[in-house]
């Protein structure tokens, strides 16, 4: 016998919102972004200076910040 946990519970309840889910991408976006930065400051690789990789990731990163911030602004709609 299979025990189902959301077994009983509102379906609405547990859905996730295009509100959650832009806080989710903007907060992972950050943490990235900070990273990516921390390693370059406290000089974890050999050489020191901003990658075309390190460039890329900053970038992507800005960009995933504006997807969730748009995700944010759509509101409590069902993502």
């Amino acid at each position: 016998m299979i025990i189902c946990p959301t077994e009983g519970l509102d379906p609405h309840t547990l859905m996730v919102t295009k509100r959650q889910l832009g806080l989710f991408v903007v907060a992972i976006s950050l943490v990235g972004m900070i990273s990516i930065i921390a390693v370059d400051v406290l000089g974890a690789g050999e050489w020191a200076g901003f990658g075309p990789l390190q460039r890329l990731g900053i970038g992507l990163g800005l960009g995933a910040v504006i997807v969730g911030l748009i995700l944010i602004r759509l509101g409590d709609r069902p993502a």
